[in-house]
């Protein structure tokens, strides 16, 4: 567990006038906070307790943040870390009553300490309140937008409520605002795994190895035959590319993203189909199709994919993204394909360990700068 020492290190007292508390300058979460004072007594309980936590003494832990809490009960940070450990130490089930109202005692206290409605998001979500946590997680969230543990326990909400999408998006975010932090790729691979995205899969466990979180054989074994499957792809053995895909955990969207890429305009138009059927709101299945005829020269075709797309469809994969806006360049311009890549959506082709998506992205970069 972390060490949470949210108030364990004044910067200054600043004295005020007359009867009033004496106001101090703590660090919250790393950053500076002024705040009531707290007698030096709570702080050495507190620490304690923090201390004990650290060695994984959730009995002794506990005790400490009680009697912490005896001496400074109007402390928000005190019954949120109560809670939090109350709540993480007990198995799924029902969210333990006593924890619950910890976070009651620390949101009395300060309803706007944003630790308090990430903690109370995280507990609710170990102990299946989805619904709960994602309101927690948004209410933490619009106190504190810069918070990296907020938007990683929000992604993990919106993931156990389906919207798949939107956690990937709130987590692909979080890898470019914080891009030294581990969690965000961790819950990716996550993602990845519960939605059998190979590609994704791919991509996170690299950088999780990368920054020291996950074992070179465990990036090994997350790492997706894309070889194999392109190779069959280039062979025009559709039936094997999709066992492949099936074996790596390979979306049958992305098949059929990377049969268009690679030009095999029938497997890519026959394996899009196949995809829509089951659901029309596939963007990169949509892509992958008007992709497909827009380099077989079908317009009717193209103009047919393009207007089929509903006003609500998934995100597109990176490559899938890739290939629109080479569509676009071609189709519209380089303004318009730039536009619909963004500042962010680009893929660094130096970055990239799958190489059919390095090769796109060098091809659609080198395309988009000439003017």
């Amino acid at each position: 567990m972390r060490l949470r020492l949210a108030f364990a290190f004044a910067l200054a007292g600043l004295a005020l006038a007359g009867c009033a508390e004496p106001e101090v300058v703590r660090l919250v979460d790393g950053r500076p906070q002024a705040g009531r004072y707290i007698s030096d007594y709570a702080y050495a309980l507190y620490a304690r307790g923090a201390e004990a936590e650290a060695r994984g003494d959730a009995v002794n832990a506990v005790r400490a943040f009680q009697a912490a809490a005896l001496q400074d009960p109007e402390s928000p940070e005190i019954w949120t870390r109560l809670g939090a450990l109350r709540c993480a130490t007990r198995a799924p089930g029902e969210p333990p009553p006593e924890a619950l109202e910890d976070f009651a005692r620390a949101e009395a206290a300060d309803g706007s300490f944003a630790p308090l409605h990430r903690e109370r998001a995280r507990c609710l979500l170990q102990h299946g309140r989805v619904p709960g946590a994602l309101a927690a997680s948004a209410r933490a969230g619009a106190l504190d937008p810069s918070d990296l543990e907020t938007f990683v326990v929000r992604a993990q909400a919106l993931q156990r409520a389906g919207e798949h999408d939107d956690a990937r998006r709130t987590l692909r975010a979080l890898t470019v605002t914080h891009p030294g932090a581990a969690a965000p790729w961790v819950a990716l691979l996550e993602l990845a795994a519960q939605t059998g995205d190979a590609a994704l899969a791919h991509d996170a466990a690299r950088r999780a190895g990368e920054l020291g979180v996950l074992p070179p054989r465990a990036v090994e074994a997350a790492e997706p035959a894309l070889a194999a499957i392109d190779a069959a792809l280039r062979a025009g053995r559709l039936d094997e590319a999709r066992r492949l895909a099936e074996r790596a955990r390979l979306g049958q969207a992305e098949l059929a993203v990377r049969a268009a890429a690679l030009g095999r305009v029938a497997l890519a138009r026959e394996q899009a189909a196949l995809v829509l059927g089951a659901d029309p709101a596939d963007a990169s299945a949509r892509i992958a199709l008007a992709a497909a005829a827009e380099l077989a020269g079908d317009t009717v075709a193209l103009d047919g994919a393009l207007r089929a797309i509903p006003r609500r469809h998934t995100a597109p994969s990176p490559l899938a993204r890739l290939l629109f806006a080479e569509l676009l360049g071609r189709r519209s311009g380089v303004v318009a394909a730039n536009a619909w890549l963004g500042p962010t959506g680009a893929v660094d082709p130096g970055a990239a360990d799958d190489a059919l998506l390095a090769a796109t992205a060098t091809r659609v970069r080198a395309r988009l700068s000439r003017r």
